[in-house]
């Protein structure tokens, strides 16, 4: 060190300059709510057992759950369907798009200045040109959040809103985002309740077996965690989560996607009474032990209705971020069963898909987040050992394990988007295993 000079003694002042800031990207960005709150989760139990039999016991329990200030986001950039403008007076570019779908109106006012820069009647049919799918859709929001975040359409004389005359903040609260603004906040709730009935046996000669049924119900506003997927968009089952109305959170309030409202339960292990020191054959010979003596039955048993899904209509007429769900025609939350069309799993028939319909222009589908439920679930194992007993020391296992038994299939959510050709089609997903047998041998000292 001191070949190389003394040592510099005095510390680096930190910082050494002020940092600026990073430049401000304008594509996208997520933020957190100054009024973030911590969550607050609220449980309550009430448990009664008794023993109804020797070694037997039944217990009923109730479990209860409420959450508030649960982390949530949402896009704050929703486009403003009641949006207006001076020169058309109170005409909302909800009733404009509205006009606009009749063929019978040339000239509609705001829909001519937005497109063009006057209420003329080329302008008008320049906006049915370049937003015909959108007509035909009901999908306002679309059309909406597309003028705002583009520079002109087809048949226009005019880049933009502002060069029309509009302000940049008639559709969006923040349009220097041309992608999404997302805000983690935490007003996000869910409430569970749940209802246990348990019957158990201790085991005990020969027998022990665990039997429980629970039914419960589990709502919230959003089921899934925002860190990591903070605003989930489009028709995936997750955006049900994001809020189809920021200023209306409790639209989406309804059963939670995992919500399983009866599971019954199972385990069971079963020493067969043949055989030496058992109830029947005790007195047998040593060598007629070995073949039907010391066999052991073992398994369990899991059965439990759908989760709920959410039919979405392939639409943006309500909310430009997530698309609006469908409405259905005198449905309720159990229409939908495993059928069969020409070989292919529906979950919903020919005639049921026929219920379903596009929303009106500017609101969200009659059947809301959740309304149905998919296929239940079913699966039961099965396991048959036997010990042979060698010497003091040494013994081995004979086994045969078969998983799903039944080989029976639980099919997992259909196609959920009613604009979609393969709608309420399952194909070939499922969630259970396929039947699988394996015999094992096992030597033990």
């Amino acid at each position: 060190m001191i070949r190389n000079g003394l040592p510099n003694l005095v510390p680096t002042r930190t910082p050494e300059s002020l940092r600026q800031p990073d430049a401000l990207g304008t594509g996208g960005i997520t933020l957190i709510d100054p009024d973030l709150k911590f969550p607050e989760i609220h449980q309550y139990a009430l448990s009664f057992q008794r023993e109804v039999f020797k070694d037997t016991v039944v217990e009923v329990n109730y479990i209860g759950k409420h959450g508030t200030n649960l982390f949530g986001g949402y896009d704050a950039n929703q486009a403003n369907l009641l949006a207006t403008d001076s020169r058309c007076g109170s005409q909302t570019f909800l009733e404009a798009f509205q006009l606009a779908q009749n063929p019978a109106n040339t000239s509609i006012c705001l829909i001519g200045f937005l497109t063009g820069g006057a209420n003329t009647a080329a302008n008008t049919a320049a906006f049915r040109t370049q937003f015909s799918t959108q007509l035909a859709q009901n999908s306002v929001a679309a059309a909406a959040a597309a003028l705002s975040g583009r520079s002109g359409v087809a048949g226009s004389t005019s880049p933009s809103l502002t060069a029309n005359g509009f302000s940049p903040f008639l559709f969006q609260k923040y349009p220097q985002y041309t992608g999404a603004l997302n805000v983690l906040d935490s007003n996000d709730v869910s409430r569970y309740n749940g209802l246990e009935f348990i019957l158990k046996r201790r085991f005990s000669r020969g027998l022990g077996f665990q039997v429980g049924y629970t039914f419960s119900k589990s709502n919230d506003t959003r089921s899934f965690d925002p860190t990591f997927s903070t605003v989930s968009r489009g028709a995936l089952q997750s955006a049900s989560s994001t809020p189809f109305d920021i200023n209306n959170r409790r639209l989406n309030y309804a059963p939670s996607d995992f919500d399983r409202r009866h599971v019954l339960q199972a385990t069971y292990v079963y020493e067969l009474p043949f055989g030496r020191s058992r109830m029947f054959a005790s007195d047998i010979p040593k060598a007629l032990d070995y073949v039907i003596g010391g066999w052991q039955i073992a398994g369990n048993l899991l059965w439990s209705s759908g989760r709920p899904f959410t039919v979405y209509s392939g639409a943006n007429s309500f909310s430009n971020v997530v698309q609006s769900t469908a409405d259905c025609n005198g449905c309720n939350r159990h229409l939908g069963r495993l059928v069969q069309e020409n070989g292919t799993n529906y979950f919903f028939s020919a005639e049921q898909r026929a219920l379903f319909s596009l929303p009106a222009v500017g609101s969200n589908g009659n059947t809301g987040r959740n309304f149905f439920i998919a296929p239940r679930y079913f699966q039961t194992d099965v396991s048959i050992s036997k010990k042979f007993k060698l010497t003091e020391r040494f013994n081995f296992d004979l086994r045969l394990d078969a998983t799903n038994v039944t080989n029976n299939p639980s099919f997992d959510n259909p196609t959920a988007t009613f604009t979609s050709t393969t709608f309420g089609r399952i194909r070939d997903s499922v969630t259970s295993d396929a039947r699988r047998m394996q015999v094992s041998l096992r030597l033990n000292f």
